[in-house]
């Protein structure tokens, strides 16, 4: 760095200096005046003050070299900002100490890197690098490219020049540019030339002109580190520095040498020392398990032959012990024999080394089995990191995943059990129709929204909540101190505000909503554990949902019950699918041109032994949740069909009839054939049969939708599209399907004549369905201002209680027989 840059610099930090006994003056009176009650004015302005101090020198400290003021201001600044302004002001001593800690680090500054800003230029031994080089204009070259980069260059115009130098002080790594030898004479004394970078463990790199084999050769076996052909790229060459240097250890490596033999020990010891090896001598073997235990070493060094016990059995005794069965064991022995050493290796070892051996070959020998050894330790130290990570976050999100949010529920309950805490709170958070989204754009997009959500709540919650994803479209947020009620109701209305701001899918914004369960914790509930914690709070979510969506619920005793009721409810929903316990009921769709009756919605009732009549938007839920919709919708489907077969006996004509399909039933692989069958068996024709499928259960995979729907099409089965303009398809992704109708949904109906809006959407839908060809039907019309309104854009069909509620089969065929012959129009 520039001298002049660096006077600038100190001069900036020594005035930041001074002003820090003014700061600490200023955060000493904030803090008093922020405790003042709300009603004073000054109290509001004075935590404002108080944050803002913390803020600036939380970000300002670490920039003039005083890391300790940034990192207190900012846990500092965290901390008042994560508790409740009620909490912070009912328990002033709760963060003294914090506080306390920053006035020592403004009174007495603990200076550290200056921001930085020099760091790269810093002039250590760390970056020393030797260039030997006797062109002038190429030691211009390697000294500009190396400063450059944060490297201290040395120029030598000659090996022996070097040489005298470095037995001074030795670099990092040293480059030599130089001509290598043909003969063989010279080649012994270019690597005798290595050896004394070889000795101190220093890398070399060879920069030549020559690139021949031999030549490559010669250098490997002199030491050569690495080599580089002339010209040379100055990326290259700063990659390949960069390499070697970032390899070398920061942290020594350790040797166990056990030999009965002190003397050869010591001579080992300080040859390895001198490569910055740590090493452990030990010439008594039954000590060698308490050294590993202290010592920790990662290559155990053994003499085959030990009057106490051989260096085989001392190998065994090793691997016996868990910890230490894959440290790499290398032994030492005279005896050439190769079954001893076979059997050396057969048993405990990874190498065997013959002696004699001179001290720097076995040096040379043992780095390269440490290097690997670390590599691997590392790699799987990495690897075992990576899994433990994977099982305990969500692959998509990075958040915590249920197994993770699991352990840490169990420790917040233990921590409000014991008092660490007051109140704790487990929030389950669902995206409402989030399948639409996904269904619509895909599942990509759908994934990308995902994050995103997973980023907003992320950066919207205090640091000390844990957020994570269980699954699917729900997340989990962990409140691990709450002060009381106040705060859940708080942060259920701050969830909900969070999807205000709409989302960016593809193309398009997209407005989603929360649905929120919450389930609070104190001290006095001992008796819950996590699971039903858990339970209680997807119940309260279970509540939300049926809310209406868009809400949150909290969770209260009461609702056990409810609980208790929903599974009772899907046991006795199974009982009914066996017992026969459902009918089927039957609305009019009629046409507006003539008032003529031309169909029905075949709609589903149960008649529930002991309760009665239940509403389906009871059961229809439980079914779904609890995996029986498909045999609910089977059983309507069959029903349906058995019953135009039975008009067909009793009137010689039936009356076309509309079946709801869920989403699961149709995605079953097998559902056009489970229709075929069905007429088959009752022998009626496809044409009297309409499905209603949603257009989410089209857009799932449209392909697929759009093979089984001409499928259906040659079975003269028609299709309708229900509940259209709900979801997130438009007429332009509607036009792949062949369908043959439109049902435009009842929520678009219900405030007409009084919602512009809604007209709109729906005078929308009829033009552009009739411009694919299609027929619209209009659901819910209650009035006969609305029939009026469809009748007027020319809307085909419609259904509601204002032609007629859903009716038995008896009372439905008495009226569409009176329709059919004329006594019975309906001219409502």
């Amino acid at each position: 760095m520039d001298e002049v840059v660096k006077e600038k610099l100190s001069s900036i930090r020594a005035r930041y200096q001074a002003q820090l006994e003014q700061k600490a003056e200023q955060l000493e009176l904030f803090w008093q005046q922020s405790k003042i009650p709300p009603t004073v004015a000054v109290g509001e302005t004075a935590l404002s003050e108080l944050l803002h101090l913390l803020h600036r020198l939380a970000g300002s400290g670490r920039t003039f070299g005083f890391p300790d003021i940034s990192s207190v201001a900012l846990e500092l600044d965290r901390s008042i900002r994560d508790m409740d302004i009620t909490e912070y002001r009912s328990d002033p001593e709760a963060l003294l100490p914090l506080k306390q800690k920053l006035l020592k680090c403004l009174a007495q500054p603990v200076e550290g890197d200056y921001g930085g800003a020099d760091r790269h230029f810093r002039k250590d031994t760390e970056y020393l690098v030797y260039v030997v080089e006797d062109d002038p204009a190429m030691g211009e070259w390697f000294h500009q490219a190396l400063h450059s980069h944060g490297y201290d260059v040395c120029m030598f115009r000659s090996l022996a020049e070097m040489r005298e130098r470095f037995l001074k002080q030795r670099p990092r790594l040293v480059i030599m540019d130089v001509i290598l030898p043909e003969d063989v004479s010279a080649e012994l004394r270019v690597c005798e030339d290595m050896r004394l970078f070889n000795d101190a463990n220093v890398p070399v790199v060879i920069v030549s002109s020559r690139s021949e084999f031999n030549t490559r050769l010669m250098a490997v076996r002199a030491g050569v580190r690495a080599y580089l052909t002339k010209p040379v790229n100055q990326t290259t060459m700063i990659s390949c520095l960069h390499e070697i240097i970032e390899e070398q250890p920061s942290d020594p490596y350790r040797i166990l040498l056990v030999d009965d033999d002190e003397d050869l020990i010591n001579i080992y010891r300080l040859n390895l020392e001198e490569a910055g090896v740590k090493v452990y001598g030990l010439t008594e073997p039954q000590r060698t398990l308490e050294v590993l235990e202290s010592f920790r070493p990662e290559l155990v060094v053994l003499d085959l032959h030990m009057p106490v016990c051989s260096g085989l059995e001392l190998g065994q005794v090793i691997r016996q012990q868990v910890r230490y069965a894959n440290i790499p064991i290398v032994f030492l022995s005279a005896d050439s024999s190769e079954d001893i050493q076979l059997e050396a290796i057969r048993l405990a070892g990874d190498d065997y080394i013959n002696k004699p051996i001179e001290p720097w070959r076995l040096r040379t020998n043992l780095l390269a089995r440490l290097k690997r050894a670390r590599m691997v330790n590392q790699y799987v130290s990495e690897l075992v990191k990576e899994i433990s990570f994977k099982e305990q976050h969500d692959a998509l999100t990075g958040l915590p995943n249920k197994m993770q949010l699991e352990s840490r529920l169990k420790l917040a309950m233990r921590n409000v059990r014991e008092g660490v805490r007051k109140h704790m709170a487990l929030f389950l958070v669902d995206i409402d129709n989030f399948q639409q989204v996904n269904d619509a754009y895909g599942h990509e997009l759908g994934d990308q929204l995902l994050v995103d959500m997973a980023k907003r709540l992320e950066s919207s919650l205090p640091h000390s909540c844990i957020v994570s994803r269980p699954g699917g479209d729900e997340f989990a947020i962990l409140f691990k101190s709450m002060t009381g009620p106040h705060q859940v109701v708080h942060y259920s209305e701050r969830l909900l505000e969070l999807c205000d701001l709409p989302f960016v899918v593809g193309a398009d914004e997209v407005k989603l909503s929360f649905s929120i369960g919450v389930a609070p914790y104190s001290a006095h509930m001992r008796a819950i554990d996590s699971k039903t914690l858990f339970k209680q709070a997807d119940t309260a979510l279970f509540r939300a949902k049926g809310s209406g969506k868009n809400d949150y619920v909290i969770f209260e005793s009461r609702m056990e019950s409810e609980l208790i009721a929903r599974v009772t409810l899907a046991s006795d929903l199974r009982k009914a699918l066996q017992n026969d316990e459902f009918h089927l009921v039957f609305q009019p769709q009629v046409r507006l041109d003539n008032n003529d009756i031309v169909g029905a919605e075949v709609l589903i009732r149960w008649e529930h032994p002991r309760r009665g009549l239940v509403p389906p938007c009871e059961f229809i839920p439980v079914a779904e949740s609890h995996g029986l919709i498909e045999r609910l919708g089977e059983y309507v489907l069959r029903s349906s069909i058995r019953y135009l077969a039975k008009c067909l006996s009793s009137f010689s004509r039936a009356i076309p009839l509309a079946v709801n399909v869920s989403p699961r039933q149709f995605a079953a692989p097998e559902f056009v054939e489970q229709i075929a069958e069905l007429l088959n068996e009752y022998d009626v024709d496809g044409g009297l049969l309409e499905l209603e499928i949603t257009e989410s259960a089209l857009a799932h995979d449209i392909d697929t939708a759009v093979n089984k729907l001409n499928r259906l099409r040659k079975l003269g089965v028609r299709v309708a599209v229900d509940d259209f303009g709900t979801g997130f398809s438009n007429m332009a992704s509607l036009k792949r399907y062949p369908v043959d109708m439109i049902k435009i949904d009842r929520s678009f109906i219900r405030d007409l004549p009084h919602d512009e809006d809604d007209l709109a959407i729906v005078t929308a839908i009829i033009e552009m369905g009739h411009a694919l060809g299609l027929k619209l039907l209009a659901e819910g019309v209650e009035n006969e201002e609305q029939m009026q309104m469809m009748r007027e854009r020319k809307c085909d069909l419609v259904q509601g209680f204002y032609i007629s509620r859903p009716m038995p089969a008896d009372a439905f065929e008495s009226q569409y027989i009176e329709n059919l012959h004329g006594s019975s129009k309906l001219t409502r």
